[in-house]
């Protein structure tokens, strides 16, 4: 009548009389809603980052290869976007760990609203995030830079205006899901090199 949900566990013997006639069912009805709600806490916080509710890198990669073969069996594109807050430890620095958090909350609640369903979103590590799209490189490219302006446009306070920087690349046929971050990675490394706040992509 609350709108719980109850999980139950029933357990039944058959039963019979003296004369081995069959007389009936006799069953035992147990509530185990609250390991159910436990093995489902449990089950989130393995899968989930905690602080920003998004999938953690065990899951990242988990869906990441069933995207890898889904794209290779039905010839579909798929490219990787990797994107770091610049300057990410002077806010922490500068200002301390809790609006750094802060940061990475609002970074992240920034780039889920404006994803489809068919992304894939994970938090990679410390203020590192990584998008897998079903996109090809220019389109990809073109996401990357709309979530590189929509970090832009919307400074967090007190910390005032932020950027980030993206590395994308896009999956080449044979390729597999170690050699594809790595390009995106390296697409990364150049975007922070040649100045920060930019996209660039594998191949540029």
């Amino acid at each position: 009548k609350d709108g719980r949900v109850i999980d139950i566990s029933i357990s039944s013997q058959a039963v019979f009389d003296d004369d081995g006639n069959f007389a009936g069912v006799e069953g035992i009805y147990r509530d185990i809603t609250q390991r159910k709600n436990l093995e489902r806490e449990l089950h989130r916080m393995a899968s989930t980052d905690t602080l920003t509710g998004m999938a953690n890198r065990r899951v990242f990669l988990e869906r990441a290869e069933a995207a890898f073969a889904h794209a290779r069996t039905e010839n579909q594109p798929l490219a990787l976007l990797m994107l770091d807050l610049d300057h990410f430890k002077h806010i922490n620095d500068n200002h301390g760990h809790i609006i750094g958090d802060r940061v990475l909350t609002s970074v992240a609640q920034t780039i889920t609203r404006h994803l489809r369903a068919s992304d894939t979103l994970a938090r990679w590590g410390g203020e590192e995030f990584v998008i897998l799209t079903p996109l090809r490189l220019n389109a990809a490219v073109a996401l990357a830079e709309k979530m590189r302006q929509l970090i832009a446009d919307r400074p967090i306070p007190p910390v005032g205006a932020i950027s980030a920087s993206l590395g994308v690349a896009e999956l080449n046929m044979g390729e597999n899901g170690e050699e594809l971050l790595h390009r995106a990675d390296a697409a990364l490394y150049r975007a922070k090199a040649t100045g920060r706040n930019r996209v660039a992509a594998a191949g540029d």
